[in-house]
């Protein structure tokens, strides 16, 4: 119904559609809005996660308006506020029949924030006229209250089309019925263990048993469901192509029962949420899972796998690499890794996967139960996933970051701690080699000397329901990290990560290349030179931290690759509060590779600001200072019956999980025989080089 008032010569219009009417006649008291409705309000986030990003690469909420005169409309105000219309200024002047984002935050001048938890937004012109405005109802992440027409048409809470028409919007449900309830939690059973599964009389119930989504075109839930052991199913989501050289398994991997329920009410179609259980039966007869912590994430399929949206596949970022090698006709087999165009690029295949993508816009929500190693004790708990790494996203086991998100399910925290308290960030990380565990045995040999490390759990992993292997969980280096471990907290936390600033202000970069300059130009037999470096650096924690990466031999590391540092911004904080920066162990995924090479010619060749011990060579009493502490290293935490007695402790909590992992996804005939011979070639590392890492050394200080 739409009625329409004169006061003077202007028009007003009162427009009432349905629940609009309700929320017109609250707001405007009596509803008068001015006629020359040409912009209006077309799209509102209120609790943008990753929906949209602006220019400046932020994610803040937004509200889109909607040209639809047949001129540009400039001059124009966004307000969360009867009383102050003009809160938010539109500098630019909005398109014909064209699409304005405007992007709120309380943060920036003049700006506001709005409140997920509903109020009405308003648009006026410069002479503070009201255009438009809409009162919200609570929306939760990334869902919209937009106009199903644009420019038009009731409102509805739609799927984010942030500056593209709203036809191309999915409806989103944002009330839900009472779920489904399970006779039995997630975890270990017996063989023929009864599942029931109820809810109200009124409702059906569907259900899938593959990790999909169930809706009313799913399995219904007419009786108890006996459970088996599902590993007798032909695998699914293991034969997923995520990288054209992936073999999948040539024989049935281990599976958990996944069973997801959705409650559909018989009369108005209203659906639940979607609850999710996760069984492992007659896994109590397998050893290779005895005292393993084991963890169940359920995805949406599409999330993992769709061509457009899924974040372990190849996508459509692999359809960019064909077509700009000109590769689309090519069969699969014979498109090439690498190709050189017309002006001397090369581009090569492995960074055209849809696992390549970053950034919040490529997480993904994920139901976890995550087990101890008795399988016993459990949580559940929804959170997000993303691909991590650098090398490991072309990989066939992929490294996963994991979050606790009050978005997903309230809890800013996971609900239990892996290895760190209050943890909201932890990492599925793979093995680079077939020794799985040699990376993370390395940080917690390093971790010894009192150089910072991340600590780690081994954990094995299913993914909707399919062996995906063991992986290392491990603690992240994040304010949480830094505040629990050392008492420094986010205030004062400044950190370095491969040269560029992950924590801090405006002056912890500064700071940081400030000393580096001292270093590489001043000079250390001056007193007052080395005074002013000792006082901004650990020069101890330095000598450590180089001994052990001339020791393991790691040559995937430089000035701006794989190196970590941290500090306190004022002394004062918690351990290391000193003020002073600090090296923390990193990505020592390449090393040990050969037991005579000299790392400390390899740091100079690669870059002479590598090898940091070096500047401090000219200081008098400094090489036999280093020298020596190598010595005592080799003679202690270094020496060969500690790193031999250490890794056959490692080896025995990884042993049948590392072996099973390769089978999984490198080789399906990798055998013990095999695994005996990669531990074996460490062992030997370990065992012999002593004596070239001395060598080296000597040589070194000598020659410079």
């Amino acid at each position: 119904m739409i009625r329409e008032f004169f006061f003077g010569k202007t028009k007003y219009t009162i427009v009432f559609t349905g629940l609009l009417a309700v929320s017109a006649a609250t707001l405007f008291c009596c509803g008068l809005v001015k006629d020359s409705r040409t912009v209006v309000i077309n799209e509102v986030c209120a609790d943008n996660f990753s929906a949209y990003r602006n220019d400046a690469g932020e994610y803040t909420d937004y509200v889109e308006l909607y040209n639809m005169s047949d001129s540009e409309v400039s001059g124009l105000y966004i307000s969360d506020s009867r009383k102050d219309l003009k809160k938010f200024r539109i500098e630019e002047a909005i398109p014909v029949n064209g699409f304005f984002v405007a992007s709120i935050s309380k943060d920036a001048e003049n700006g506001f924030g709005i409140s997920k938890d509903g109020e009405t937004i308003y648009l006026s012109d410069e002479d503070g006229n009201m255009l438009d405005a809409v009162t919200l109802p609570r929306l939760t992440y990334d869902v919209t209250y937009s106009r199903e027409e644009d420019g038009k048409g009731k409102f509805a809470s739609l799927s984010a089309t942030p500056g593209e028409a709203n036809s191309g919007a999915s409806h989103i449900d944002t009330s839900f019925i009472e779920g489904p309830v399970f006779s039995i939690e997630d975890g270990f059973y017996d063989e023929g263990t009864k599942l029931k599964i109820s809810s109200s009389p009124w409702v059906n119930i569907f259900y899938t048993d593959d990790g999909s989504v169930p809706d009313e075109n799913s399995q219904k839930y007419k009786g108890e469901i006996t459970l088996t052991d599902a590993s007798a199913k032909e695998n699914v989501y293991a034969n997923e192509i995520m990288y054209p050289t992936y073999n999948p398994p040539g024989y049935k991997i281990d599976k958990a029962n996944v069973i997801s329920a959705v409650a559909i009410n018989k009369l108005t179609g209203k659906k639940s949420k979607v609850v999710t259980h996760t069984y492992f039966v007659g896994f109590d007869k397998k050893e290779k899972y005895k005292d393993k912590q084991i963890m169940s994430l359920v995805f949406d399929p599409a999330d993992l796998f769709d061509h457009d949206r899924g974040i372990y596949t190849l996508g459509k970022k692999y359809d960019e690499y064909k077509e700009l090698g000109g590769f689309t006709e090519l069969p699969e087999d014979e498109v090439p890794g690498s190709f050189t165009d017309d002006n001397g690029e090369i581009y090569y295949r492995s960074y055209f996967t849809n696992s390549e993508f970053s950034g919040k816009e490529w997480e993904r929500k994920a139901h976890m139960t995550a087990f101890d190693s008795a399988h016993k004790d459990f949580f559940s708990q929804d959170i997000g996933v993303r691909i991590s790494g650098e090398s490991t996203r072309f990989v066939y086991q992929k490294a996963l970051n994991l979050f606790a998100r009050d978005i997903y399910d309230g809890q800013k925290n996971f609900a239990k701690s892996f290895v760190c308290n209050n943890e909201k960030k932890v990492r599925l990380r793979k093995g680079d080699g077939r020794i799985i565990y040699q990376e993370p045995f390395i940080q917690s040999v390093i971790g010894e000397t009192g150089i910072p490390f991340q600590d780690s759990v081994p954990e094995v992993v299913f993914i909707n329901g399919e062996y995906w292997g063991i992986y290392n969980l491990r603690e992240q280096y994040d304010e949480n990290y830094f505040a629990e471990r050392y008492g420094i907290p986010k205030d004062q936390l400044w950190t370095e990560k491969n040269s560029s600033v992950e924590c801090g202000d405006s002056q912890t970069d500064e700071n940081y290349k400030v000393l580096y300059d001292v270093m590489m130009n001043g000079n250390m037999s001056d007193d007052a030179v080395y005074s002013q470096v000792e006082s901004e650096i650990d020069i101890n924690n330095m000598i450590d931290y180089y001994c052990m990466l001339l020791f393991f031999n790691d040559t995937d590391i430089d000035g701006a690759h794989n190196r970590f540092m941290f500090r306190s911004k004022e002394p004062g904080y918690g351990d290391y509060g000193d003020g002073k920066w600090r090296f923390a162990a990193y990505d020592l995924d390449i090393t040990c590779e050969d037991v005579e090479a000299d790392t400390v010619s390899y740091y100079r060749e690669l870059d002479e600001k590598m090898f940091m011990p070096g500047f401090f060579y000219e200081r008098p009493g400094f090489k036999e200072l280093f020298y020596n502490r190598m010595v005592e290293l080799t003679d202690n935490e270094l020496s060969y019956e500690h790193l031999s007695k250490k890794l056959a402790e490692w080896d025995k909590m990884y042993r049948e999980q590392n072996i099973e992992t390769v089978r999984r996804f490198e080789e399906d005939g990798y055998s013990e025989n095999e695994y005996e011979k990669d531990l074996a070639a460490l062992d030997s590392f370990f065992k012999n080089r002593k004596e070239y890492v001395l060598k080296m050394l000597e040589k070194d200080i000598k020659e410079n």
